[in-house]
């Protein structure tokens, strides 16, 4: 591996991690970041988080691209990720008739995958140039907020707590989100 690749791996794998999230991969680029912000500390977390909003901004992207090109599959593909029902995209549609750039920022809010807003923009006369600004706007806090607090919280607990300790507790507040996630989403 080279040597480059190896000191930036992880800053790597979340930009592939903010790419794959905004389009069909349905695990978001928190759980990256939040272990960066535990093993690496508050200001790789900061990077790594920038680093996957601009990830999640290429993956919009893709989708909006994709979109452009066959909204019918774009939809049906999205439609198919865990969790996202044709209700909310529906929800979506209707939020971003009114204004979509709104609508997309506070998307993260609502509970409703990114991807959904991205194959949505086109037709709501968002530009591709104005999409990916509202992506990054729309990615951008969560990822800072999680990454932070979760280094912030990683420090504190790290007082009584060994490095392995933290972890798993990581390791648990996750399967715990993902289980609870999938047990009150749709699909």
């Amino acid at each position: 591996m080279p040597a480059w690749l190896r000191q930036n791996a992880l800053d790597v794998a979340a930009f592939i991690w903010g790419v794959a999230e905004a389009t069909l991969f349905f695990f978001v680029p928190d759980v990256l970041l939040s272990y960066i912000g535990v093993r690496r500390g508050t200001k790789l977390a900061l990077r790594a988080s920038i680093i996957a909003a601009v990830g999640a901004g290429c993956g919009g992207v893709i989708m909006y691209l994709w979109s452009t090109n066959d909204p019918a599959m774009a939809r049906e593909a999205v439609l198919a990720v865990p969790a996202i029902s044709e209700a909310m995209a529906q929800r979506a549609e209707q939020a971003m008739a009114g204004n979509w750039f709104l609508a997309t920022v506070l998307g993260p809010l609502t509970s409703t995958p990114f991807k959904v807003f991205a194959i949505l923009a086109p037709h709501a006369g968002a530009s591709l140039p104005a999409f990916v600004l509202a992506a990054i706007a729309a990615r951008l806090p969560r990822f800072l907020i999680v990454s932070i607090g979760v280094s912030l919280i990683g420090r504190f607990l790290s007082r009584s707590l060994s490095e392995r300790q933290l972890i798993w507790v990581f390791i648990g507040a996750w399967l715990l989100f993902y289980a609870v996630f999938f047990t009150l989403m749709p699909n």
